[in-house]
Formats: structure tokens, sequence, C-alpha cells
């Protein structure tokens, strides 16, 4: 049963709301103002939120800014406004703010149970496509051109699955050997070293795997990430590397932000192992040492 929380300081509009939503057969919970929400975000972890903007102690927005700067593991959980401020200005910074939809009071809740369905059907599809993409990483990574796996057949190298994998890094992590391991199995690697240049080129480089150092030229990768997954839904697995230096400046946050993390020195096969690793059904971050 999917959960669904409502956050709404009016008892009589939260009460339809919660009511119009379990005639459907959702598992409902309830927040009066934005902390209370934020609070039960993190304790219940929601499928979809529904949200009141205008509220007591903190407001809609201020919710979703804290939840998406200090929760990167809650990043993906839709967040829906429902609010009477009908300005164009008010939805469009919602938007900006990270908002995946808007609907206006009075609600119209045919609308508003047509759009909790279809963020729902976009949150599995992205999941889909997360563990789709990372099965293809380890189908990927395990061949070589016309040799597989022991467990899988031996296949033609034009259906053994290539990647485009992107490198990020002001060059302070040693990333040839890891290089020419991907480039030996024909797969493309694209090497960068600006955060800025990498998210503004993203959708032409439609990438399969993006491997960045603790830093770039231009900016750390957790923020990096964090500015990009606060505008896009990310399907494919992002690796943090960690220069043998900066390994003391790894904080908790980077284990939310991150698919996994590398501690450099890092050779071409001990890549592979790591990135085989990930966790198809969670994607929880693996930390591996050098």
């Amino acid at each position: 049963m999917k959960k669904i929380l409502v956050v709404e300081d009016e008892l009589i509009i939260r009460n339809d709301i919660v009511e119009e939503l379990e005639c459907q057969g959702y598992d409902v919970l309830q927040a009066c103002d934005g902390a209370e929400g934020l609070a039960s975000i993190i304790a219940n972890k929601p499928d979809i939120v529904l949200s009141d903007i205008t509220m007591p102690k903190m407001n809609g927005h201020e919710m979703l800014i804290t939840l998406r700067n200090n929760h990167p593991d809650l990043a993906d959980i839709p967040i829906v406004f429902l609010s009477a401020l009908a300005d164009r200005q008010d939805i469009i910074k919602g938007k900006l703010l990270g908002a995946d939809d808007y609907l206006t009071k009075p609600i119209d809740y045919e609308m508003m149970l047509a759009t909790v369905n279809s963020r729902l059907r976009q949150v599995k599809r992205m999941e889909q496509r997360k563990l789709s993409q990372l099965l293809k990483l380890h189908a990927a990574l395990s061949r070589t051109p016309g040799q597989a796996a022991d467990s899988m057949p031996a296949a033609p190298p034009e259906e053994i699955p290539q990647m485009t994998v992107v490198t990020i890094s002001n060059h302070e992590v040693d990333l040839s050997e890891i290089k020419v391991k991907l480039e030996g199995q024909n797969h493309r690697v694209i090497e960068m070293d600006s955060g800025v240049v990498f998210q503004a080129s993203l959708d032409n480089i439609a990438p399969d795997l993006v491997l960045v150092s603790l830093n770039t030229t231009d900016m750390r990768a957790s923020m990096m990430v964090r500015l990009i997954k606060a505008k896009r839904e990310c399907a494919f697995p992002i690796v943090l590397l960690v220069p043998p230096t900066k390994q003391n400046q790894l904080n908790p946050s980077h284990e939310s932000w991150f698919d996994a993390i590398i501690q450099m020195p890092c050779s071409g096969d001990e890549f592979t192992a790591q990135i085989n690793a990930l966790d198809t059904g969670t994607g929880a971050p693996v930390l591996m040492a050098s």
C-alpha cells in the first residue's frame, strides 16, 4: 500500500484530503505544519507528499528546501504543493525550489488523485530505470567483447552493452588504470574537470555512469550532485572518488548523495569489483578501502 503524507494546517481541508485518499486505498499520514511534516518525512519515508505552502512554524517552501539540502537520501520523494496562491510567480518559485507539481485551492479532488497516480507511476518508472541501469553496468563491466562472465553464456560483441562513462575531476585522483580498463572493454570515456560544464551538457551526454572526485575545478562533488538532483531524475549511478590525501574530509552526508564511494588509488579490477558490488535492490553506498 502506497504511503502518502498530507501537510496542511487547516484541519477541515486536511481531513477532506485524507478522506479522499483513504477512499482510494492509500495509507495516509498527517502533519499540521512544515516542521511536523519534515519530521514525518524523515521518520516514515512516504511515497509522495501533498503539502500546503502557507503554514506556521515552517512553510512548505522552507520544508522543501530543508529536505532537499539536508536529506539527499529522501530527495526523490515527490512533493506536490497545495495552495491558494495561484499567482504565476508563486508557482514558478515552487518549481524552482524542486517541487514536482502544483495544485491550487479550492482543490479539485479528481485532479488531485490523477496527479498522485501520475507521480507514483513516475517514481516506479524511475526505480525501474535505475535498476535496469545498474544491471547494465554489471553486465558491461563483467564481460569483455566476445567473452562472458562464468555465470553467463558467451555473447557476440554487438550484444554486449557499451556504456558512456563521464569522469569529472580536478586531477587530484589518478584515473588512468580505470580509463584503460573501461576503454579496453570498448566503453566510451568522457573526461571533464568542471562540475558546471557537466551540468550544462548532461542532456547531450546521457551518461550511463558518472565518476566524480571529491572536488571538481569549480565546485565540490556533493554540491554538484545536489544541484543535479534538485532539478532532474538521475537514473545513472554517481560514484565518488576520494583522493588518498582527502579521506578525512568525508562526512556522513556523502553516503546519501552517492551510489558508491571509492577510496583512491584504485586499480581497474578493483573498480570493476566495486561497481559490480552496487546493490541493485537499494543502491546502498559501499565504501571500498584501497
